[in-house]
């Protein structure tokens, strides 16, 4: 049987990868930084690691695969990006470097987000990253780190765009309007691109299943292209809902990420909603070309966004989260 460990496991997209490694019958080890608080792993057969990516003095298991997903999405101060999306990744690839060498393949989740030019209409797997956000260059910079290793062992990076589906908190909030009534939209003219939650976890098991190079990166959504009023209409009919859609002036946009920018720093809580994230909101198209990551990994998303919402938004009310 082969082992996998698992950074990050016991958030949205680190516990569905747990449980599909496990209906495929690999070994998971989970790192996890507090054992009292397992979310979604309580009732799963794992053997819990805990410690710290950050940590030099972590201790890792004898395992065969290394899934990396832990990292921050939002933080208070642009250092806490760098903390653990950056100095977190290098410190376990040194870690890994000198306890377990011999790893078959470690797999690095980054973003699309590292792809910020606003002139691109298809982001590409041969475009130069353009990272904006400070979020955005903490993964880019990851990756860098990543790549100082693709000669030690194999080494994989995966850059998807906006994952969403069952237990996912981020995307909530705004299903949350839609369902009282109001659909905000903060970029018009934009494109979005998502990903529904068990593609992504396809393609990051068939990346340990397949002979890939070392260092190659893959872009990961559905493969489509969205404006902010089709993904709207998708979720209000799911909803059974039919929202005011309101365009929200540019200024004003920058107003209310200015408020809650304060309003974070107030409660001591980060919000994903701020001014830095707003540079990639305003970018003209998230778009991107899949098509290099369906041949080398042998895999076709199977959810377009109407199917995957629908899916997600039951899930929800059957929680009572909505």
């Amino acid at each position: 049987m082969e082992t996998v460990l698992v950074t990050g496991a016991t958030g949205f997209i680190g516990s569905h990868l747990v449980e599909s490694l496990l209906k495929q019958n690999y070994k998971v080890y989970c790192l996890v930084r507090n054992k009292s608080i397992l979310k979604w792993l309580k009732k799963v057969p794992v053997e819990i690691v805990e410690g710290d990516c950050e940590s030099p003095s972590l201790k890792l298991p004898h395992v065969d695969f290394v899934f990396h997903l832990a990292g921050r999405i939002k933080a208070k101060e642009p250092v806490s990006f760098y903390k653990t999306n950056l100095y977190g990744t290098i410190n376990l690839l040194r870690i890994i470097s000198k306890q377990r060498p011999f790893v078959k393949k470690f797999v690095f989740v980054s973003t699309l987000a590292v792809h910020g030019k606003d002139d691109t209409k298809i982001i590409r797997p041969e475009h130069s990253p353009y990272p904006r956000s400070h979020y955005a260059k903490s993964k880019w910079l990851a990756e860098q780190a990543v790549l100082a290793y693709k000669g030690t062992f194999p080494v994989v990076i995966f850059r998807p765009t906006a994952i969403y589906g069952p237990r996912d908190k981020e995307f909530l909030s705004y299903i949350k309007c839609i369902k009282h009534g109001i659909a905000p939209v903060l970029n018009s003219k934009g494109i979005l691109s998502f990903c529904y939650i068990s593609d992504l976890v396809n393609f990051l098991i068939a990346s340990i299943q397949k002979e890939i190079p070392s260092g190659k990166a893959f872009l990961v959504s559905d493969g489509q292209a969205y404006t902010w009023k089709q993904a709207i209409l998708n979720i209000a009919e799911a909803l059974g809902k039919h929202p005011l859609i309101l365009n929200i002036p540019k200024p004003l946009t920058m107003t209310m990420a200015f408020g809650f920018q304060n309003i974070s720093h107030l409660l001591n809580q980060p919000f994903i909603f701020s001014c830095d994230k707003l540079k990639e909101v305003f970018q003209k198209s998230w778009f991107c070309d899949i098509s290099q990551s369906c041949n080398f990994l042998d895999y076709v998303p199977q959810y377009d966004f109407k199917k995957g919402i629908k899916r997600t938004i039951h899930w929800y009310q059957k929680q009572g989260w909505l």
